[in-house]
């Protein structure tokens, strides 16, 4: 199986979990059980899908750290939209842009370590030839 289809197998397992999850929030919500708010209070979980996905997928190492920055902003969201943090998300747009920031230098590490250990192996031998 190659990276591609395995990858978009992963997707839908995340994605189609988060729907099952959101669904029966929203039928615990139509029987009463529960306050579950508004769909559009949900859209950070598209973060924490596309953050999963970029950890999750296999041969995805170089993306895992802009994946867990991306998983942990939609988390922050989330719980913000849920009013499960005190202090408002407008006062930290600031510590977004750093931790995006930290996910671009961290991606660019490992994928740089990850070349230089492939690079020994793919270059040629003293005469030439590999």
């Amino acid at each position: 199986m190659s990276y591609v289809s395995e990858g978009r197998r992963v997707s839908r397992l995340i994605g189609g979990t988060l729907l099952l999850l959101l669904g029966g929030l929203f039928v615990l919500q139509n029987l009463g059980l529960v306050r579950a708010g508004h769909l559009g209070d949900y859209w950070p979980l598209l973060l924490v899908w596309v953050g999963l996905c970029r950890m999750l997928v296999p041969g995805s190492g170089r993306h895992f750290a802009s994946g867990l920055v991306i998983f942990l902003l939609g988390v922050f969201f989330q719980l913000d939209r849920l009013d499960l943090i005190l202090i408002p998300v407008r006062h930290f747009w600031p510590i977004v842009l750093i931790a995006l920031g930290f996910g671009l230098i961290g991606d660019a590490l490992v994928g740089r370590r990850a070349r230089s250990a492939i690079a020994p192996d793919s270059q040629p031998g003293p005469g030439g030839a590999s």
